[in-house]
């Protein structure tokens, strides 16, 4: 389920640089090649994604509400020749290859998420590490749609065996190196014959579903001090109001991360924001948690509670638990919160003094007979959504109760694996054996089929919209309304995906 500089150093002989995978993302823009793409032009289309560390506001289009940010003025300051330079003392540089089948939809649309984490090198400290306040993860992080558009599952079933294959023992490392680099960059036909687009592709990173996500501490100067680690989310799209300017990256609100001040409705926590529009979310997000968040984050409990329901284990309560949070309530940035002090995103510091919620929190437990069945309350129902969180998944959840006598298990420090590969206790004793559990299970290859007459008419409705975009983006014109129609197409295709159930948990967690 991942591959990491540490313990597979040869599979990195096989190039996946922040440089090649740039130039691959220009070079299948509709038109390109990317043999054609030039250095520069891979360094302006990282230079896009600096810039937004330097934006002083952002809008939640879903949610119709813009939100001051402070600007990042170490990230802002680090220049694409700094993070791609072969001799920078902050090159980034990839440590690890992440297979996310467990993110696939029920409709089998795409095959889930495949992702390259890149770390800044240095500087680096006297005992070579990489000094504390100058950190930064880059996480491409690409969703591989199904080459079937009727969404055949066999086709990423072909795509789990390839990763399957490399736990085999006797398998030689550098020779893994160079068949993922040819998935990851090349594309082509697996065991059902079906050719896949490259992982890395222009529309993976946020058109057809996907980003690419930073959690960063770079400090500067001591104006920085009270800059806390912190995560930010980009896509990777047209300029509307230029199309015929190359593709950028484009700053959007980090999913599945309410923001903090609709737990307490206080609108000074949202310092630029429309208060009343505000206080419109806010009131209506406080609704929704309560009715329908609430159930999901115990739904795991409520199936336990039945008298004949299935016995349940700590490991199916981490593994399972999740939450689908409306777009129109996401923060633009999460927040991971200094060492040892409360973070202000926590939302079981961000509800304050707001005993309307912790009551009806607490009230839906009742009516969900989980509270005396299980032992929950409000606390625990807010460390889950914590850990569901950008922020809270990288520290703040660390150690937090979500049952009685249950704890969820810890990160890195800020970060899932750091700069020599190491990775978390999350990551080693929780989401990788269950991921790998979900690839251990699956049905042997079919037989190769013989040539197949054209796919079927796509039934399930994500199909179909990408299907749509497939065709427009191969007939695409850089023209403001062919800009507009796929930007819309890319929002349905994203809404769609994510009002579906997960083909192997209901709720899919994004980290």
């Amino acid at each position: 389920m991942v591959l990491n500089i540490r313990d597979n150093p040869d599979v990195f002989q096989s190039d996946f640089s922040l440089m090649r995978t740039l130039k691959n993302i220009l070079g299948t823009v509709p038109g390109g090649d990317p043999a054609t793409v030039t250095d520069d032009a891979a360094k302006d289309l990282l230079n896009s994604l600096l810039a937004g560390f330097g934006e002083t506001s952002l809008r939640n289009d879903d949610g119709d509400i813009s939100f001051t940010l402070v600007p990042r003025d170490g990230e802002k300051s680090l220049t694409a020749d700094d993070l791609l330079g072969q001799t920078s003392p902050n090159r980034m540089v990839p440590v690890a290859l992440f297979n996310r089948l467990d993110l696939t939809p029920a409709d089998h649309s795409h095959c889930g998420e495949y992702r390259i984490v890149y770390v800044k090198s240095g500087p680096k400290d006297g005992s070579g590490r990489v000094i504390f306040d100058k950190r930064m993860t880059l996480i491409f992080e690409a969703v591989l749609p199904n080459p079937d558009l009727s969404g055949d599952r066999k086709q990423c079933e072909a795509v789990w065996r390839l990763w399957s294959g490399f736990s085999l023992s006797g398998q030689n490392q550098a020779q893994i190196g160079q068949t993922l680099a040819k998935f990851y960059y090349e594309g082509g036909a697996l065991d059902t014959q079906m050719s896949f687009t490259p992982v890395v592709s222009f529309s993976h990173y946020g058109i057809a579903g996907g980003q690419v996500r930073a959690n960063a501490f770079v400090h500067t100067s001591a104006n920085d001090n009270g800059l806390n680690w912190h995560l930010r989310q980009w896509r990777v799209s047209f300029d509307e109001a230029n199309p015929t300017k190359p593709p950028s990256f484009q700053l959007e609100p980090v999913n599945e991360t309410p923001f903090r001040g609709y737990f307490s409705g206080d609108a000074t926590s949202a310092p630029g924001s429309d208060p009343n529009r505000f206080r419109a979310l806010s009131g209506l997000f406080q609704s929704i948690f309560v009715q329908t968040n609430v159930p999901e984050l115990v739904a795991v409990d409520s199936l336990a509670a039945i008298p004949i329901g299935p016995q349940t284990t700590v490991a199916d309560l981490i593994d399972k638990v999740g939450v689908d949070i409306d777009d129109k309530f996401y923060a633009v940035e999460s927040d991971s919160g200094p060492f040892g002090g409360p973070a202000l995103d926590d939302p079981a510091v961000a509800i304050g003094a707001n005993p309307t919620l912790g009551d009806s929190i607490d009230g839906s437990l009742h009516n969900l007979k989980v509270d005396a069945a299980c032992g929950l309350n409000r606390s625990h129902v807010l460390n889950r959504t914590a850990a569901m969180t950008c922020g809270g998944c990288h520290q703040f959840a660390n150690g937090k109760e979500i049952a009685p006598g249950v704890r969820w298990p810890l990160s890195l420090n800020f970060v899932q694996i750091d700069e020599n590969g190491a990775m978390s206790n999350l990551l080693l004793d929780r989401f990788l054996p269950f991921r790998f559990k979900l690839m251990s299970n699956l049905p042997p290859a079919p037989p190769l089929p013989a040539p197949a007459p054209l796919p079927p008419a796509p039934a399930a409705q994500t199909s179909a919209l990408r299907q749509q975009l497939r065709s427009q983006l191969q007939a695409f014109r850089p023209t403001k309304d062919a800009v507009q129609s796929v930007q819309s197409l890319s929002n349905a295709i994203r809404k769609a995906d994510k009002s579906q159930p997960g083909a192997f948990v209901k709720q899919r967690k994004p980290d």
